[in-house]
């Protein structure tokens, strides 16, 4: 009787951990994600979609909440960019402000896009919203500005998403 409750542990542990590795595998690769050099990243936007709609619903909602954090620190730049000339402060903060704001406008009005089915509207939308200027000008006027990395950050984001917006082979 011993010997068999070995075995039934044994084998019960055995299932868990192919079980585990297998479930692993799987969590771990998504045909949205494919080809892409920050997959691991697009795989945690997708949080686990099995399909296009979930993919692109899942990859905005992901960005969201980097683009308002941004918009909220929009004020930090200024200060941080005292050696600069007002001017150039001045149009900095409004190049990056006018910048999150559209990214967005342009992100909520893909999910009433996605929802309503206007598949052409909504890569149009996520176009828009790469846009990488307020990430280019933070670069050339102070690099080690600490929400330089937060907006390029935002901007792969926005590359996954319009990059898994363009693989729908049933556009409008």
């Amino acid at each position: 009787m011993m010997t068999f409750q070995k075995f039934n542990s044994f084998s019960f542990l055995l299932l868990a951990i192919i079980a585990t590795i297998f479930f692993h595998g799987v969590a771990a690769h998504s045909p949205f994600c494919e080809d892409m050099n920050t997959e691991d990243l697009c795989l945690s936007m997708i949080n686990g979609a099995t399909n296009w709609h979930d993919a692109v619903e899942n990859s905005i909602h992901a960005s969201l909440p980097l683009a308002k954090e941004l918009q909220s620190k929009n004020g930090l730049i200024p200060p941080a960019t005292a050696k600069l000339s007002a001017t150039t402060k001045s149009l900095l903060h409004d190049t990056c402000k006018k910048s999150f704001e559209t990214v967005i406008e342009m992100l909520e009005g893909g999910l009433v896009n996605l929802a309503a089915g206007e598949n052409f509207k909504l890569q149009t939308r996520l176009s828009l919203a790469l846009d990488p200027e307020c990430s280019d000008d933070l670069s050339n006027s102070s690099p080690t500005f600490p929400l330089t990395n937060l907006v390029k950050e935002l901007i792969a984001k926005l590359t996954i998403c319009v990059q898994i917006t363009a693989q729908n082979v049933n556009p409008e």
